[in-house]
């Protein structure tokens, strides 16, 4: 941020509210689905002003849309505004994946991955029904309270798949908590998601849009083309998982795929071939010789599980060098039982590789004349001490930003409240181990209270003792209306970090469990992984499967017509994949548009779920791609992507 920005940024972040959003401010665009102002989640990032270049709300949409005038429920919503003072009417809509991720609570992520496109357009997201900060409406506060110990220890899936127990553990307790609210559970699905799509995006007042899915958000994409096509101008899938295929069935697939690719790219290079030659041959003989303790690292035998990390672990790693280069010399060293440098590397790092830095601008600088190295090593300090100095002005502006928020809504005792409640409580805890659980469950409980002084007061009177028991009454006892509000949302923020790995898999589990079982079975999945042409995969996958198949035994499937069926449709179509995603394989990227005909797909290398977080030749090609949807697009960028394959000292000494 240069001078000028920091000013104005201060100006606006201590002056009056001006008029952007006005629309919404004064409740949207359509009355059926009314728009409320609400604040955004924190943090923001720093460039980020509220109500002038971001927008949070909420917008009502109707638990079943086929009675648009039946029960409401609230979603949550935020607009990232264009950058440019002449914006497309159309923003793009980005549909967030799990099911059940929330996008809200990652402003900063999605304002940082998506900022190319907002040279020309708004970039709007939700989240959505039964997900993030949108699933109050199906969360279970008692079910929380009295499974609170299992729940922070993660405990609340089940592996078991007879269903012995699907009447008596966390989930089904959760289930039969909310259907007792009078929800109905089946209409959180991707149907009903999609209908919402359109209603949301009118009641923001954009009648034309283009969307945007990584992940689950590509079914819901494909969902939307199918039963809500009305003001789609065009669409992007990035990590695709169509319907249609049988994603749970098929889990191993996508780690299968990912060392295909590597085989394949490996072989296609001269050098990686010769100095690797029958990679995938002696990947499954690695793979056999470790199921039966033959391969050996430091005096200590190699599983099957070891071997498939480095190809799973590059998905996920954004900012990171590349492991793929490494991931050949790693098989053979396994496989030929001698020096194992390339081996000490990656488990010494637990197959985590370090994010590019100074060492990185040295090594390619010392390939270079002195005169040049000399310009670089400039270049670098100066870039160093901007970066510095950026950061910290950054990090003044979010305290001040912050600081400001605090006070306007909350006011200072909420915050003085919470500081003074952790410490009664941690001595409370310390004088009494097992008044934990109890402490825990209430304190959980509060969450499904009224935010009253009453409550709260009742909670430190059975959980508080001496001095400090009447420190905290007397500051409930002080409270402004908004400061006993500020305290119960600390609370629900303190809950939320241990409730987030339930709550994440409840949602999940609300769509795959209704929308994909029998479609998708255990004993498909066996079948599948039986017949994968790399050994002992399953020795990886099938906790995972277990979990998943187990969990959904209490959950009432609610299959539907053509879900399953291929999308048929003419709306221009972008289709990505990521040849080391091994959450959705590449391939489905192809199989997700073989029913469309105005769709073109691209396999990206170096890049795994949601390629465009890995390279930013995806975004180039996605924005040519929103500005123009006829275009046809050339394979420049999977083509500007080239492997550095590692060749260690061993192998170079074998030519």
């Amino acid at each position: 941020m240069n001078y000028h920005q920091i000013l104005a940024l201060i100006a606006v972040l201590t002056g009056n509210a001006g008029d952007d959003f006005a629309t919404l401010k004064s409740g949207g665009a359509d009355p059926k689905a009314p728009i409320a102002q609400i604040l955004c989640p924190r943090p923001l990032p720093a460039n980020e002003i509220e109500g002038k270049t971001v927008f949070c709300g909420t917008v009502q949409v109707p638990e079943d849309n086929s009675k648009p005038d039946g029960k409401k429920i609230t979603l949550k919503f935020s607009i990232l505004k264009s950058w440019s003072q002449y914006p497309e009417p159309d923003p793009l809509v980005y549909l967030q994946g799990g099911p059940g991720g929330s996008a809200i609570n990652q402003i900063p992520l999605i304002a940082g991955t998506f900022d190319p496109f907002r040279k020309t357009r708004d970039v709007v997201f939700w989240d959505q029904r039964s997900a993030g900060l949108s699933g109050q409406s199906v969360k279970c506060f008692n079910a929380l309270a009295v499974n609170a110990a299992k729940i922070a220890k993660k405990e609340h899936t089940t592996t078991d798949i007879t269903g012995a127990n699907k009447d008596s553990n966390t989930i089904s307790d959760c289930l039969k908590e909310i259907e007792a609210a009078g929800i109905d559970i089946a209409k959180y699905n991707t149907f009903e998601n999609a209908k919402d799509v359109r209603t949301i995006t009118r009641a923001l007042g954009y009648p034309t849009y283009n969307l945007y899915g990584i992940s689950y958000g590509t079914k819901l994409a494909l969902e939307t083309m199918r039963v809500a096509p009305e003001g789609i101008r065009s669409v992007i899938i990035d990590g695709v998982a169509p319907p249609w295929v049988k994603l749970y069935e098929t889990l191993t697939l996508k780690i299968g795929e990912a060392i295909e690719n590597v085989v394949v790219q490996c072989k296609a290079d001269e050098t990686c071939n010769k100095t690797y030659p029958d990679l995938d041959k002696v990947i499954i003989e690695t793979l056999k010789m470790a199921k039966q303790g033959k391969v050996i690292h430091q005096g200590k035998p190699v599983t099957p599980e070891t071997i498939f990390r480095p190809f799973d672990e590059r998905n996920g790693k954004y900012g990171n060098l590349s492991m793929t280069p490494y991931i050949p010399a790693f098989i053979y060293e396994l496989h030929r039982g001698k020096e194992m440098p390339t081996v000490d590397m990656l488990v010494g790092r637990d197959f985590v590789m370090p994010t590019p830095g100074d060492d990185d601008v040295a090594a390619a600088s010392a390939k270079l004349p002195k005169q040049q190295r000399a310009l670089i090593d400039t270049l670098a300090d100066n870039a160093a001490i901007a970066q510095r100095v950026d950061r910290s002005n950054l990090n003044v502006m979010e305290e001040l930003r912050d600081a400001l928020d605090a006070s306007a809504n909350y006011g200072p005792v909420a915050a003085l409240f919470d500081q003074e409640l952790e410490k009664a409580l941690i001595a409370e805890k310390a004088r009494d181990a097992s008044k934990t659980g109890k402490i825990v469950a209430d304190y959980v409980a509060l969450q499904n209270t009224e935010a009253s002084k009453e409550n709260l007061s009742a909670f430190v009177k059975a959980h508080t003792t001496g001095e400090a028991s009447t420190r905290l009454l007397a500051l409930i006892e002080g409270m402004s209306a908004a400061e006993l509000s500020g305290s119960f949302a600390i609370i629900q923020r303190d809950t939320a970090a241990s409730e987030t790995a339930f709550f994440n898999d409840m949602y999940l589990y609300n769509y795959a469990c209704q929308e994909d079982i029998p479609y998708n079975s255990f004993e498909g999945y066996q079948k599948f992984t039986a017949s994968q042409k790399y050994p002992y995969i399953g020795d990886a996958y099938d906790p995972l499967a277990k979990n998943f198949f187990g969990s959904c035994i209490p959950f009432k499937p609610q299959p539907r017509e053509n879900w399953q069926t291929p999308v048929v449709s003419d709306i221009p179509t972008l289709s990505i994949g990521g040849l080391y995603d091994t959450q959705t394989p590449a391939s489905w990227a192809q199989v997700a548009i073989e029913k469309m005909t105005n769709a073109q797909a691209f396999l990206i290398p170096e890049a795994g779920h949601g390629s465009l977080a890995y390279q930013s030749c995806v975004a180039d090609m996605g924005v040519a791609f929103i500005n123009n949807p006829q275009r046809k697009l050339s394979n420049a960028c999977p083509k500007s992507i080239k492997i550095n394959w590692h060749i260690p000292d061993w192998a170079k000494a074998a030519k």
